[in-house]
């Protein structure tokens, strides 16, 4: 029966030519749907709705109607400084005749700036200097480790800064900058200064509230000096304050004996101190809390750009300007993922800094070219390589999918892929042009199909298994490459073929198919098999012995490189002012509650929650309802009725204050009736644990803040959070709480990216593992098959375990990736392995034919593959660098795992097992009934197949 590729239409034409003209017809309209691809890579997103944690949090952020926020501070800002409320008059504009606010931004819902803050305090009577620092570590930051310089240390001020560095450096081992001395904002007036100055209309409902007088409390200090990490409250920073202090003069001439052991009084006049004072001062710099509408929320990259345009309106110069939180990080991450498809801030001619992807698909083509020789077989190649890309990931907008973090690595995935079929058919061409040049592609073809399948098959499954994933990203990724992996298979059985049939070359010399050294290498491995099987086992469990060390990241300011803009943001922030990350816990009283304890009462319990939560050492500051209400005494036992009358007044005033403010919003984002009743489940450290809310319920929220640029223990952190608090709620009947925010989601999400990881190689491997078994007709062989295949997996991810380094969400894909092309050569080499023994060969001759034949083709793919996913690792986007070199390292371990462990093992067990399945196969087709002409059937290999089988055997 003729092959697809020599039969005609009815007239005439090739099959090849219409697969052709097929591929040329969708071009164009792939084209334009490619135009519609959209980015989404909102981590808040990643799990599924019915998850018990997003379930918390979305009712949380539904019930105290919390809209996205970022955090933005600048340089040298005080509670003085006139810029907070002209940003806030810019972003949110300013009210008409009927109070209705005209010209701000649609991207902002709400500004709240701390001068607000106070003064809204302050309206409750809380007092000024209470008020600045209830909000510290919020909306107020200590800045800078201040010194304050002795008469001494003035005279001999740089000599004291520069000994004050050498001695931090040498003792705690930490670089310390110095910044000048802190300095109030004054406004200056240039009239040729283009910026618009905006006034911000003063309320007479205000509070006044003598901001210039909390500044003036600043001590008068020199300098300031900061390191990195930096936070007032920590160990590092007394550490450093006791250095400082214990500075010296030092004597301008050596002392005697006698004078080192003499005591006196004026010892301190002899060597004076050169530091008086060193401190952290609440009220500089200052934040600004912006909230985004829902238009916002929708464009992270034009909420961002509007604020920024506001900010340098305001006065606020770019360069001092920093902004953290969810918005600002989630639109650095899009724009970083389309900067690694396409930089346009790089000229062309540094085309691999322009687009990283791009460059590692050409590095991976031309690594082809050198590999085959043959620049017609590399134009093919490039052409079916970038065309099987263009395809798949057309079908991500074609079916309503967005292009996220994960996915946008799929690209160079599939190049790599469809280069590496594309190569293995090359070079079977390459055998059969060798012989027959007329029959050369139908031959290359049937040699390839069965291999080819096999192994796009088995990576397609180890792609589908991501599908098990509960993450949004990795589920698409999954879904989207698995796909494109069928559409690979495709590309290399029918497209790459009909290409080099309608464009046919001259046919390879002799040299091009010397396979001589890949069955010398084949025999000596086969001559000492169990040393090298038993080298390959032992560093396979020393490797594994790693994962004791294994952990998962989710932080996608971890994705950042530690230059970025968006780091370097949020390192100003959390050293000077606050944690980015919030934290809730939510306090419910029931009916029962609300009855035992008044509202003045709860409001205190509140406050006692609060007060231990911010003790907590990695929690920068907290804020409540409580904060705008004033400490409340409880009545004395002995109180007279007048007082208890008073007191219940104060108290009813108290709640209907709030229960109004409620109504207008202003409480609403700290107070929340219950308007329904839901039970959640709260994953705790003691197991899951239900808490249920009903209809009128009490909700106090309490919001800390936690810095994310550390590698703080969340787990830990949410532990001590519900510990502290249920020993506060312990003695109060009616009441419960629940620990929610982006944080528990972190936490979720690292234990979904461990569950991804396990689960879809799990699954890969089983599938996998099943078909190998079925191939060699035997559960043993095909158990021991899959030991090269999981060596790349073990080998790579335990080092990188024993490195202590985590694995990211980008990471834990390539583990089931790794695992479908370790397979392809494998599934290469068993073929023709076991050609080799149907035709009679011992097995150290079958390992030298299968190694000639696969040899080649094997090391041009893993090094044409390798090689340009290596070139992945300058990429901007740590999520892109780290999937490029680790894909890379796999595949390294998977080719030295396939050209030595397997043909170790073919040479000794396993080679044994396939050895007497073949016998009992043959015995079988003795005992098989005859056909109509009296002979038995008997298996038979593909005519290509033998006669290149034949051609190496006398070259050897």
């Amino acid at each position: 029966m003729a092959s697809f590729f020599q039969k005609r239409d009815p007239w005439g034409h090739s099959f090849s030519l219409w697969v052709v003209v097929f591929m040329i017809f969708i071009t164009p309209v792939l084209f334009g749907v490619l135009r519609e691809i959209r980015q989404e890579n909102n981590v808040e997103n990643w799990l599924p709705p019915n998850d018990p944690q997003s379930k918390v949090l979305s009712w949380h952020r539904k019930s105290f109607g919390i809209e996205d926020r970022l955090l933005l501070s600048w340089e040298g800002s005080s509670l003085t400084d006139l810029r907070a409320d002209r940003l806030k008059t810019l972003l949110l504009g300013t009210p008409d005749e009927k109070g209705i606010l005209r010209g701000g931004s649609p991207y902002i819902q709400n500004v709240l700036t701390p001068q607000d803050a106070i003064r809204k305090m302050v309206e409750y009577r809380v007092e000024p200097d209470e008020a600045q620092e209830r909000l510290k570590g919020v909306l107020l930051g200590t800045g800078a480790l201040k010194i304050q310089l002795t008469e001494a240390g003035r005279k001999r001020q740089e000599q004291t800064i520069q000994e004050l560095i050498g001695k931090a450096k040498s003792e705690l081992g930490i670089e310390l900058t110095v910044k000048p001395a802190f300095k109030e904002w004054v406004e200056i007036v240039d009239e040729s200064n283009e910026a618009e100055i905006v006034e911000t209309p003063a309320s007479d409902d205000e509070e006044q509230v003598d901001f210039q007088a909390l500044v003036a409390e600043i001590p008068s200090h020199d300098f300031q000096v900061t390191w990195p990490r930096m936070q007032p409250a920590s160990q590092l920073s007394e550490q450093i304050q006791q250095l400082a202090l214990s500075l010296k003069r030092p004597t301008i001439l050596p002392e005697t004996k006698s004078e080192k052991s003499e005591k006196t009084a004026d010892a301190a006049a002899t060597h004076p101190a050169l530091v008086k004072d060193c401190f952290f001062a609440v009220g500089t710099p200052i934040a600004v809390a912006i909230e985004l509408s829902d238009t916002g929320d929708a464009d992270h990259a034009a909420a961002v750009a509007a604020v920024k345009a506001a900010a340098s309106k305001s006065g606020i110069p770019e360069a001092g300007l920093h902004m953290g939180g969810r918005p600002v990080a989630g639109a650095a991450l899009n724009r970083m993922v389309k900067e690694s498809s396409w930089n346009t801030a790089y000229p062309v001619w540094q085309f691999h800094k322009r687009s990283v992807t791009l460059f590692s698909g050409l590095i991976g083509i031309a690594l082809a070219f050198l590999m085959l020789r043959s620049l017609r077989l590399s134009c093919l190649v490039l052409l079916v390589s970038y065309y099987t890309t263009f395809v798949a990931v057309s079908i991500v907008p074609l079916t309503g999918g967005t292009m996220n973090m994960v996915l946008v690595v799929m690209p160079t995935l599939l190049t790599v892929l469809t280069l590496s079929g594309s190569i293995h058919v090359a070079n079977y061409w390459k055998h059969a042009a060798h012989v027959d040049m007329k029959n050369a592609v139908s031959q290359a073809v049937e040699m390839a199909r069965a291999p080819c399948m096999m192994a796009s098959l088995t990576t397609a499954i180890g792609l589908a298994s991501l599908m098990t994933s509960p993450l949004s990203p990795v589920r698409d990724f999954g879904l989207y490459s698995s796909i494109g992996c069928l559409i690979s298979l495709l590309m290399i059985l029918y497209g790459l073929p009909s290409l080099l049939q309608l464009w046919p070359g001259k046919p390879p010399k002799e040299s091009d198919v010397d396979t001589r050294h890949w069955q010398k290498l084949g025999r000596v491995l086969s001559r000492h098999q169990v040393l090298v099987s038993m080298s390959c086992l032992i560093i396979f469990a020393v490797s594994c012995y790693g994962f004791k060390w294994f952990r998962t990241e989710t932080k996608v300011i971890k994705y950042f490189p530690d230059s970025s803009r968006v780091i370097q943001d949020y390192l100003f922030l959390e050293e000077n002012l606050s944690g980015i990350t919030p934290v809730d816990t939510v306090i419910c009283f029931d009916e029962a509650a609300q009855k035992n304890m008044n509202f003045v009462e709860r409001v205190e319990l509140v406050r006692k929650i609060q007060q231990k939560i911010a003790e907590h050492p990695e929690i920068s500051g907290s804020i409540s309802l409580a904060d705008f209400r004033p400490v409340s005494e409880p009545l004395p036992e002995n109180a007279s009725t007048f007082q208890k009358l008073r007191n219940a007044k104060r108290v009813n005033e108290t709640e209907r204050r709030v229960r109004e403010s409620l109504k207008t919003g202003d409480a609403k984002s700290f107070l929340y009736i219950a308007d329904e009743a839901i039970e959640m489940e709260q994953e705790t450290a003691n197991g899951d644990r239900s808490v249920a809310v009903n209809k009128g319920d009490e909700l106090w929220r309490i919001t800390a803040q936690v810095a994310i640029m550390t590698d703080l223990n969340y787990g830990h952190l949410t532990r001590d959070l519900n510990q502290v608090t249920q020993s506060v709620l312990r003695d109060h009947a009616g009441t419960t709480h629940l620990v929610t925010g982006t944080i528990p989601l972190f936490l979720r999400t690292q234990q979904a990216v461990l569950e991804s990881l396990i689960k879809s190689f799990g699954l890969a491997f089983a599938v996998i593992a099943v078909v190998m078994m079925i191939l060699l007709r035997s559960p043993t062989a095909g158990l021991i098959t899959m030991l090269p295949n999981l060596m790349p997996i073990g080998v790579v991810f335990g080092l990188i375990s024993w490195m202590k380094m985590p694995v990211d969400i980008g990471t834990m894909i390539t583990a089931s990736v790794a695992l479908g092309i370790a397979v392809d050569g494998t599934l290469h080499l068993l073929t023709w392995f076991k050609i080799g023994i149907e035709e009679g060969k011992t097995k150290s001759e079958a390992v030298a034919a299968a190694m000639g034949h696969c040899g080649p083709a094997m090391w041009q793919t893993s090094a044409a593959v390798g090689i340009s996913l290596a070139m992945l690792y300058p990429a901007e986007l740590l999520l892109v660098s780290r999937f490029g070199i680790l894909m890379s390292a796999l595949i390294a371990a998977a080719l030295l795992a396939d050209i030595i462990f397997l043909p170790a093992l073919l040479a000794g067990p396993l080679g044994s097992l396939i050895v007497a399945s073949h016998k009992k196969d043959q015995a079988a087709a003795a005992n098989a009934p005859l056909l109509q002409d009296g002979k038995a059937t008997k298996p038979h290999l593909p005519q290509a197949i033998k006669r290149t089988q034949s051609e190496t055997t006398l070259e050897t």
